[in-house]
């Protein structure tokens, strides 16, 4: 097999380096990631975490008892106000399931209850239960 010319290789780094240029520079103009960090990572370090997170509290599995499913709606309706807003759409959905909760919707809103559970016990360290994050 023959090696190509040091001139050709040359131009393929230049190619090569040119393409991720224009790949980090769309990523940045449209509001992708760039760093590889998540939205739950960006949140646990946010000034909004512990807000969220002391409004989370009673949904804690050790406090469940003393939450009856009219507080608990409130509770999630508070949370959505805070969230960001890569999961609030979950929280939305949840509230609107609790508010009508029709059958063809059952499936999207257990998907929702278990994403907005997922995101509760990654950001805030409690145990909602049946969720395994």
């Amino acid at each position: 097999m023959r090696r190509p010319a040091v001139g050709s290789r040359g131009r393929v780094i230049a190619v090569a380096a040119g393409v991720a240029t224009v790949v980090v520079a769309v990523c940045a103009v449209s509001g992708f990631p760039v760093t590889g960090e998540s939205e739950e990572e960006r949140f646990r370090s946010s000034s909004g975490r512990a807000e969220f997170c002391e409004t989370a509290a009673p949904l804690d599995l050790t406090r469940t008892g003393e939450l009856t499913p009219h507080k608990r709606h409130h509770v999630i309706e508070d949370l959505e106000r805070t969230a960001p807003e890569g999961i609030s759409a979950d929280f939305g959905r949840l509230l609107r399931w609790y508010d009508h909760p029709e059958p063809e919707d059952e499936e999207a809103a257990r998907a929702s209850s278990y994403g907005v559970g997922e995101f509760i016990e990654r950001v805030c360290d409690i145990n909602i239960g049946g969720i395994r994050s």
